[in-house]
């Protein structure tokens, strides 16, 4: 090959190698940005797709909200209002705003789940233990002591104040993660986030569709298992899931979870082994998951009917998938 046509073929690769650079730098497309931290006792992770800005600037506000929100809704950071309301022997508490109507919101589930379901669980949750070194089995004289101090009817919000009798406490874990979830939700999209998931350890938001525009596949696990057992496909929407398998113990020989029936103060025991819910309030999401967790399944499907707009996926004890919506 003469020189000059050599010099022509290499001067036209190295045209085409820099057209090719400028293509990748100028295309548009970003890496996603993801940032996790553990909070409300689970590893919570914000993942952006598709923003504008600083990505850094963004996943450090998203994850300040929950942060800012545990320290208010907890129940195990000291000075926290759910803590003063807990610790308060019978006492005033003035509350912000926020769980003022949190703590009301959350009360109206106690009437759709026949009482099965009630914020004021705290005293018997103590005697259980879980999550702690210390998990085992009350007997059956501490329930009953226990039981006689939950009673959401027996709160009082007046005025930005929450006064609960003296024994009595709340425990807003059914409804806090969703809340916050929600509120992370609102921080994404204010910085202009398009495309993004938060992930708060069985509980997932999704801003938008996936970069490509197809929905998310968000997978719910199999109870028990590393797998999962079904999948839902999900544009700006939570997935939030309720189990039996996320928090328990086992003592001679039987399982003891965390899901308790507030008229027995004992694991609920109604065929399922978890229930997800989807829908656009991550918050209302949370709460129904576990309300359908404690009434089973034929209950469940009667009490959903009221909300049209949710679908939820239920895997019995004996690992058949139900759907509804």
């Amino acid at each position: 090959m003469p020189k000059r046509k050599i010099v022509l073929w290499m001067a036209g690769i190295l045209i085409l190698f820099i057209l090719l650079i400028i293509l990748l730098l100028f295309s548009g497309k970003k890496s996603p940005q993801s940032r996790t931290a553990f909070m409300l006792d689970t590893v919570c992770t914000v993942t952006l797709y598709e923003w504008q800005g600083d990505s850094d600037e963004i996943l450090n506000d998203t994850l300040e909200v929950c942060r800012q929100y545990e320290k208010l809704l907890s129940t195990t950071v000291s000075g926290s209002d759910i803590d003063r309301i807990n610790h308060s022997n019978g006492q005033p508490v003035a509350v912000s705003k926020t769980t003022a109507d949190l703590l009301i919101d959350a009360g109206t589930y106690t009437d759709l789940s026949g009482g099965a379901f009630d914020i004021t669980i705290y005293p018997v949750k103590q005697l259980w233990h879980f999550g702690t070194n210390e998990e085992r089995v009350p007997d059956q004289k501490e329930l009953e002591a226990a039981l006689t101090l939950i009673d959401v009817r027996q709160m009082q919000i007046d005025s930005g104040t929450v006064t609960l009798p003296e024994g009595m406490g709340v425990d807003l874990g059914a409804v806090a993660k969703g809340f916050i979830a929600d509120e992370m939700g609102r921080c994404l999209r204010e910085h202009g986030v398009t495309s993004a998931i938060v992930d708060l350890g069985g509980n997932i938001l999704t801003v938008g569709s996936r970069p490509d525009g197809k929905p998310w596949r968000v997978g719910i696990r199999r109870p028990f298992g590393d797998d999962n057992i079904a999948v839902q496909e999900v544009s700006d929407a939570s997935v939030v899931t309720s189990g039996v398998y996320q928090r328990f113990f086992e003592q001679d020989h039987v399982i003891y979870h965390h899901l308790l029936d507030a008229r027995s103060g004992k694991p609920c025991d109604t065929g399922l082994y978890s229930v997800t819910v989807i829908g656009a309030s991550s918050q209302q999401c949370d709460a129904l998951a576990t309300v359908c967790m404690l009434l089973g399944y034929e209950k469940s499907v009667s009490l959903l009917r009221n909300y049209p707009d949710l679908e939820a996926v239920f895997v019995t004890s004996e690992g058949e998938v139900r759907y509804f919506g």
